[in-house]
């Protein structure tokens, strides 16, 4: 049994697969290779990117397809977090704009280290039940999320 990641960027910050046919030809190649299947993240700065509760699948379901008709399963991560910014990166995925918006005027959203430097790449722990994101809280927004995913994989 053999696996494999998917380039970070598979999915752009436009919500779109660029090269669907070469990543259809080398998906066929893995395939051929022996690979069982992919590994991909699943960005939430970009599937809920345009507002809360606003989510746009459409890359990630086109993904999905085109890996079970390469005949590859599909291991999925649900990445809550930024995307770069640190050293060797060469894709910069945010969290959702209104995310950060959400955090200008509550910084403590964001992890805070025991010097009390902020990081806005990912949420504090601290605030996971509470409703700070027009009303839900970061384990219902993770929580629909997920849903949502299972829902379409289970329809495609």
């Amino acid at each position: 049994m053999y696996g494999c990641c998917f380039q970070l960027g598979v999915v752009t910050n436009e919500n779109v697969i660029e090269d669907r046919a070469g990543l259809e030809k080398q998906l066929r190649k893995l395939h051929a290779a022996g690979v069982d299947g992919v590994m991909v993240d699943v960005w939430w700065g970009i599937v809920e990117s345009q507002g809360p509760r606003q989510y746009d699948w459409s890359a990630y379901k086109t993904l999905f397809q085109l890996v079970q008709k390469c005949e590859l399963k599909l291991q999925v991560i649900m990445s809550f977090h930024q995307c770069g910014g640190n050293v060797g990166d060469s894709v910069f995925i945010s969290l959702p704009k209104w995310v950060l918006q959400v955090g200008e005027a509550n910084p403590d959203i964001f992890y805070t280290n025991y010097k009390g430097i902020r990081n806005k790449e990912c949420l504090s722990l601290g605030v996971d039940n509470q409703p700070v994101f027009h009303g839900r809280s970061p384990i219902q927004v993770k929580e629909s999320q997920k849903e949502l995913w299972i829902f379409l994989v289970s329809n495609s």
